[in-house]
């Protein structure tokens, strides 16, 4: 489970002043805002919201509907359930984040709510351009401890969990039985020791669909080694335990147990290389699993699945979960915080999973009877042990966080730049830009 205290989240909130100088210009709004029931739970008030129900709202989808038929499912129950109309502005990915801070950055009520990654939250937050969802404990009991606490800054929710996408470990069965291995890898040595029986000349024994974001791997195998980016002082703690981690690409690496150019693949590139044969198995955080059920010269009596191989500390995963966020400008609050929580009951966590195959956010959505039917048994159980034993760490200039990080440790992942040198060199990159915008 998580182990990040509250204490970090309230003093790097409190300690964000001087963020906009490399980041996100702080903009804050103070008119009436409501929870679902027309009152503020919190005592405080950010943006111009109302009490009273709008009869619609507008949503920033990051990407195309077409892409996420769970979200359209939902939104359509919602329609139909409350009568409250979704306006769908579908942004791309990679502009998402832009067009946010340039609509917040001038208090615009362009957007209502949105839905993006929790490692945007402190970011925003900071800045006072969201605002708290006001969902109550049998809400937001419904999610485990460590994704709780991972939306939940200076004691208040600002995002609802919608789906997530953390690694499952799944690997070709007909495979491993050709070349004698009868068991999954358990720990990060089975994987060296059993990448050598696992290796053909088609078949490269492990590899990651996170390939083309080395801060996400990294962060994964970081959090396994026992390790985090940042201690309760806000302070760059990565070096010792990410040296565990480097080693241990250095040696899948050195002995051909990984794709050669991790960072050249792309998360669709790595579920396509190990759907046609050419990968024993794989770190997957999409809907690989889904996908290969249906796929041709699959289905479950080919591909198995494993929870992650222990690093030195754990079998932890990286904690990458969409949410729904609700803006401090918005004049339609109530009816936006009344979808936000909608999004993410369990119903709609199950519907999302039913027609997408997003792992749920929700534990007990696994035990349900329609998702039973569709998946296989030692499927879902393994998603529901990733699902609480995810880890991840929300903390401030985030962009420029992952770029120092990643511009150090890439060429180290790869081969191309010593991982002692790499690791100090973005751990003093980051203390300095922590200095400079007073968080240290």
């Amino acid at each position: 489970m998580q182990g990040k205290p509250q204490q970090t989240r309230r003093r790097f909130i409190k300690g964000a002043g001087a963020l906009g100088t490399v980041a996100l210009a702080g903009c804050g709004g103070n008119s009436d805002s409501s929870g679902q029931d027309g009152t503020d739970g919190s005592g405080e008030t950010t943006g111009t919201g109302t009490e009273s129900m709008a009869d619609s709202i507008v949503f920033y989808n990051a990407g195309s509907l077409k892409y996420d038929p769970g979200t359209e499912a939902n939104i359509e129950r919602f329609e139909e359930e409350t009568g409250i109309s979704v306006e769908v502005n579908e942004v791309p990915w990679n502009n998402l984040k832009t067009s946010l801070t340039t609509i917040w950055r001038n208090e615009d009520a362009t957007v209502d709510a949105f839905n993006g990654p929790t490692w945007w939250l402190a970011d925003f937050v900071a800045s006072d351009w969201l605002e708290p969802l006001e969902l109550n404990d049998s809400h937001m009991s419904n999610f485990p401890t460590n994704l709780q606490d991972l939306v939940t800054l200076d004691g208040k929710t600002y995002m609802a969990p919608e789906f997530g996408k953390w690694g499952t470990y799944l690997y070709d069965q007909t495979h491993f039985d050709e070349q004698g291995v009868s068991e999954a890898p358990q720990t990060w040595d089975e994987v060296i020791s059993k990448g050598q029986q696992l290796k053909t000349e088609n078949t490269t024994p492990f590899a990651f669909t996170w390939s083309n974001k080395s801060v996400f791997t990294f962060k994964q195998f970081l959090y396994q080694a026992g390790g985090q980016l940042f201690d309760d002082s806000n302070r760059p703690v990565f070096v010792e335990e990410g040296m565990d981690v480097m080693n241990f690409f250095t040696d899948l690496r050195g002995q051909d147990l990984i794709p050669d150019g991790i960072s050249s693949m792309g998360e669709g590139g790595a579920g396509d290389t190990f759907i046609a044969g050419q990968l024993a198995s794989v770190e997957s955080w999409t809907p690989l699993g889904a996908r290969a059920l249906d796929a041709d010269n699959w289905g479950s009596e080919r591909l198995a699945s494993a929870k992650p191989p222990k690093g030195p500390d754990s079998r932890a995963t990286f904690q990458d979960t969409n949410g729904i966020s609700v803006s401090a400008f918005s004049e339609k609050k109530r009816a936006a915080k009344k979808f936000a929580q909608f999004m993410t009951t369990p119903e709609s966590s199950k519907t999302n999973m039913k027609i997408e195959g997003n792992p749920a956010v929700i534990p007990s959505v696994y035990d349900a009877e329609e998702i039973q039917s569709q998946y296989p048994s030692w499927l879902l159980e393994d998603m529901k042990f990733n699902l609480e034993n995810a880890r991840s760490e929300t903390y401030l200039a985030q962009p420029q966080v992952d770029d120092y990080l990643g511009e150090q440790i890439t060429p180290a992942l790869l081969g191309d730049k010593d991982p002692q040198a790499a690791l100090e060199t973005a751990q003093s990159n980051i203390e300095r830009l922590y200095q400079d915008i007073g968080l240290l």
